[in-house]
């Protein structure tokens, strides 16, 4: 038999202040619908009370995390008592009408409005996922909002679970509010719940790895504790969740998730290893803090603020692998090696701020612009801050003192009058670099005494076919340059593209082979993967040998220690 689960309960002082005029309870009750012994739709019930005017707006999920029409993902919405509903302006709007404070209830449900499984060839799956022995739901992505106050108490809870299901949530602390439980992840079903050296810190995953579940489980642990460490924090409840991405080909390798308030849904192929998804929990982890405690964005285009928001994340995801152990100086320099590469190619690298605003959604090289641009000038202003007796984890902290002192300020205003305070003024390098686009060059001695910024120029890299016409047609290549060392190794047009031995998308400077069908043989083709023309390279070449007090001093001024 089903046996209910609750979660999330109120603590004694909110309910009592609710008599005295706090802002009303809401409800959300989630129940799981089964055909066959297969989940197919959760459905929700919602309680509230309604406005003193007799008319309460619902906002069903509409836009989130790049995903647009989330109220697809509603089905059968209905009053089912205290109110009438009438259309509104557009289909994410309803309105109810109801007596003055009249208690109402609404029913809906929760559906998958993508047929089967997560695929990677898809992105990140923060649409609602309802497959026949699980669920995973993003609070952004499936809770219809009454039109009350963001800071109104709310419980949320399930029921009807089956008994060999496992479910966990970020939602089960007190004192929740409807804020938070749209910025909260939910699963049930066939996963694993793991917990490392910290047992608040939990991982709830499913699917086989290439690891072991205690292996992430303490990974995920070593990263949330050091940046907690970092920042000054106890130990507190934290999620992460962990679904696997059906993969088109053995070869297709899919990493993400997205950051929420105390909780990170993850989601990857299963080709993924654990090195590989490191980074990823620790950028997202970082999000806790930044920007949301810093001073948080601005309420209109926040993308133009993104340089702040993921580029710093970035430099402090670096910072603090290293800082915890997880990431030796070498790792680091490949890493940031990897942003001055992928920077120093992008065709978008010249556009102004604007650009961003418009088309971080739609365009992938557009998208990845404030993550490098972002990270580029946090070490260059770490740089300038040490060389003054301060750093940038001094301007951090003051940061976030400010901002709980103000309950909210601009981050990036905030950051600009205290880093002026400390005699770095930036605003001139923002309208140049990140408002104008100029490109950044990375001072030689910016990471001394690891190892210098070197610059030469390096050939464009060039797979020397058409991997978007070879995909296209069913990985049959296509558009082989004759003029490049592709053609010159043996590569034809015709060849199928089995997959790749060696070598990296984006790496000019080392060899790539790959493994195609020619006729009824296999054979591997290694070559050069240069382009016609060059660019000016960028990277961080640490000294050889790195040992000794100068390791040591490496690691501290890459730890910010």
């Amino acid at each position: 038999m089903p046996r209910p689960v609750r979660w999330t309960m109120l603590a004694a002082a909110m309910l009592t202040c609710a008599a005295f005029g706090a802002p009303p309870r809401v409800n959300y009750v989630m129940t799981p619908l089964f055909e066959d012994g297969a989940l197919t739709s959760v459905q929700i019930d919602l309680t509230f009370r309604g406005a003193h005017g007799g008319e309460t707006p619902l906002e069903l999920p509409n836009e989130w995390g790049g995903q647009r029409e989330l109220w697809r993902g509603v089905s059968e919405l209905q009053v089912v008592s205290g109110a009438t509903m009438s259309d509104g302006a557009d289909a994410w709007h309803r309105l109810l009408h109801h007596r003055p404070d009249a208690a109402s209830h609404v029913r809906y449900r929760v559906i998958q409005d993508r047929s089967g499984d997560p695929a990677g060839e898809q992105g990140n799956a923060y649409r609602p996922v309802i497959r026949p022995t699980y669920f995973h739901l993003i609070g952004n992505a499936f809770i219809i909002q009454p039109g009350v106050d963001d800071n109104s108490p709310t419980r949320v809870s399930v029921h009807g679970l089956p008994r060999n299901w496992s479910f966990a949530s970020d939602l089960e602390h007190p004192g929740l509010t409807l804020s938070h439980a749209r910025q909260s992840v939910a699963v049930a079903g066939d996963f694993r719940i793991v917990r490392g050296a910290d047992p608040r810190i939990r991982v709830a995953m499913r699917g086989q790895w290439s690891f072991t579940d205690a292996e992430f489980a303490e990974r995920v642990n070593t990263i949330i504790s050091g940046e907690r460490s970092f920042w000054g924090d106890g130990s507190t409840p934290y999620l992460v969740t962990l679904v696997q991405l059906m993969s088109p080909n053995p070869n297709w390798l899919s990493i993400g998730g997205t950051g929420l308030e105390d909780s990170f849904a993850f989601f990857a192929t299963p080709n993924a290893d654990l090195r590989q998804m490191t980074r990823t929990l620790a950028h997202e982890g970082i999000h806790t803090w930044i920007p949301i405690q810093v001073g948080g964005m601005p309420d209109h285009d926040e993308a133009a603020d993104y340089w702040f928001s993921e580029g710093f994340t970035d430099f402090y995801t670096g910072r603090l692998l290293v800082r915890d152990g997880v990431w030796t100086p070498a790792e680091y320099a490949a890493d940031f090696n990897e942003t001055l590469s992928a920077y120093a190619q992008s065709p978008m690298r010249t556009q102004p701020n604007a650009r961003i605003v418009a088309d971080f959604w739609n365009d992938q090289d557009v998208g990845k612009l404030p993550y490098q641009r972002g990270r580029m000038l946090a070490a260059i202003w770490d740089a300038r801050l040490r060389a003054r007796g301060h750093s940038l984890d001094e301007v951090m902290h003051r940061m976030r003192e400010r901002a709980r002192q103000a309950g909210h300020a601009n981050a990036t205003r905030l950051f600009s009058e205290l880093m002026n305070g400390m005699g770095v003024d930036v605003r001139s390098d923002v309208a140049t670099y990140v408002e104008l686009g100029a490109p950044i060059a990375m001072p030689q001695d910016v990471f001394a005494p690891c190892g210098d910024i070197v610059t030469r120029q390096t050939p464009v890299f060039s797979r020397g076919f058409d991997i978007d016409a070879t995909i296209a047609n069913h990985n049959v290549i296509s558009g082989v340059d004759p003029t490049l060392p592709a053609y010159a190794a043996g590569l034809r047009d015709g060849m199928v593209l089995i997959r790749r031995d060696h070598g990296a998308i984006g790496d000019s400077e080392h060899e790539i082979a790959y493994v195609v069908r020619d006729g009824g043989a296999e054979r591997t083709i290694a070559y050069m993967p240069h382009g016609r023309a060059s660019y000016t390279q960028q990277r961080l070449v640490l000294d050889d040998p790195l040992a000794g007090e100068q390791l040591a001093r490496c690691r501290a001024l890459l730890a910010g220690e």
